[in-house]
């Protein structure tokens, strides 16, 4: 006999609007109402009667690629009691998350750009670990906002780390001054960079190590900076 399909606890009310918000990056539920097309007070409604819109989580994860159990369930969820393919195998060189066991992938640094609505942005999206970038799909981000940036979507990608999310400029890949995704033999970090008279002085923690520019390789200047509280 096969396995009982067994229910979740998913994600309720305040928590589960919260971390809509907070995924689709925007700064209010009045401006989620205008993403989504859906009045406020639905929000609202939610958020006393402790409900979750399924739809939401349907349309949402079809239109912006952000994986299910990211809009519905915990944070810390174990991925270990999920289907195998939600977690990734390094040995087998996946570096996406399967949504599916179609596999949900996407290739590495690259950006697909493409709009869900005339009021979103989508971006890809990556998490810096070990030295590496692993794709988590795409995220979207209010126009308006991303505008305000003064960014162009084509050149632009979503890093995450332990510190935060940060949108890298790749078109800026000539360091002079500020923060930048760099890859040092292989392995890639978010770094404060200075330029002097004929090499670089970048800063690891608080060592400040001086390189020649073809000892590191610039891939973006980060742009934006969404630090976690």
């Amino acid at each position: 006999m096969s396995k009982k399909i067994l229910i979740f606890d998913y994600l309720k009310g305040h928590d589960f609007t919260s971390n809509l918000r907070e995924l689709t990056h925007c700064a209010s539920f009045g401006e989620m109402a205008a993403l989504f097309d859906v009045p406020k007070t639905t929000f609202s409604t939610w958020n006393t009667h402790n409900r979750t819109s399924h739809e939401l989580v349907v349309r949402t994860h079809l239109r912006t690629g952000i994986p299910v159990h990211q809009l519905i369930l915990p944070a810390d969820f174990p991925l270990e009691t999920l289907h195998h393919s939600f977690t990734s195998s390094q040995s087998a060189g996946h570096d996406a998350i399967a949504e599916t066991s179609n596999d949900y992938k996407a290739q590495q640094q690259t950006t697909t750009v493409t709009a869900a609505s005339d009021t979103v942005v989508t971006l890809s999206s990556y998490s810096l670990s070990n030295g590496k970038l692993l794709s988590t799909g795409t995220i979207p981000y209010a126009k308006r906002i991303f505008q305000s940036w003064n960014l162009n979507a084509a050149s632009t990608i979503e890093v995450e780390t332990h510190e935060g999310r940060f949108l890298i400029d790749k078109s800026q890949n000539d360091a002079v001054s500020g923060d930048y995704l760099i890859d040092m033999d292989g392995r890639l970090s978010i770094n404060p960079i200075q330029r002097l008279p004929n090499k670089l002085a970048v800063m690891f923690g608080h060592t400040r190590l001086e390189v020649n520019d073809n000892e590191i390789k610039v891939i973006g200047r980060v742009a934006v900076s969404l630090k976690k509280q």
